[in-house]
């Protein structure tokens, strides 16, 4: 066998190539599609509600739009993430600067946003989830302290975290707990992650096996 003749070193870069490739569907990608850059320095007014919002970082999006004294980004990256999402946020009152954004993260489980914020105001989040959640599945944060619902923000209909009165650091943590209804996708599809799972312990229980060998012999 081919495998056998290898050094242990050259084992591990093969079982690192297998991995990769066991990984790579599994990994979200970004589709080629048409996005517009933006800079720390560019800012997204919103004049009647007297706020803005800009970002700490460069980033991409493949559309901008101001409706309803809301900014919706959608196809939104920030610091060349493997992730795009969408993003419905509306200030009021203050100043927001968005440190960091992450959709469809682990497998699509959870999502959030971080920002910080100056001036007592209102922001409204909303990370474009299509379904039902409660206030259990949602986690906001002040300077890294956990804030119970109605300690400074709620869950409205729509999936929309309202926060009000807070300056600082604040986080917005999506978590889904459900598990997504695939059955109408290919057995493959179904179980995309249970199979990565699989496959990533057999080579490494298959590469552990062969370099112990190797070792006796030598």
């Amino acid at each position: 066998m081919l495998i056998s003749k290898l050094r242990p070193t050259q084992v591990g870069i093969v079982v690192s190539i297998l991995l990769s490739l066991v990984m790579l569907p599994a990994i979200p990608s970004i589709q080629a599609q048409n996005t517009t850059s933006f800079l720390p320095s560019d800012n997204f007014i919103i004049p009647q509600l007297d706020g803005s919002i800009n970002f700490a970082v460069n980033g991409s999006y493949r559309s901008a739009v101001l409706e309803n004294n809301t900014w919706i980004f959608r196809g939104l990256a920030l610091n060349n993430s493997q992730t795009r999402g969408t993003l419905y946020i509306s200030v009021e009152n203050s100043n927001v600067t968005i440190t960091d954004f992450r959709a469809n993260f682990a497998f699509g489980r959870t999502q959030y946003v971080r920002y910080t914020t100056e001036g007592q105001g209102v922001q409204r989040i909303n990370l474009g989830i299509n379904q039902t959640t409660n206030s259990a599945d949602w986690i906001v944060t002040l300077n890294r302290q956990y804030l119970n619902e109605g300690e400074g923000w709620q869950l409205r209909r729509g999936n929309t975290v309202v926060i009000s009165g807070q300056i600082g650091n604040i986080t917005v943590v999506y978590y889904n707990f459900d598990l997504p209804n695939n059955s109408n996708l290919p057995f493959h599809e179904q179980h995309s992650v249970a199979l990565t799972v699989i496959a990533v312990l057999t080579i490494t229980v298959l590469a552990a096996t062969i370099i112990n060998i190797k070792t006796r012999r030598g």
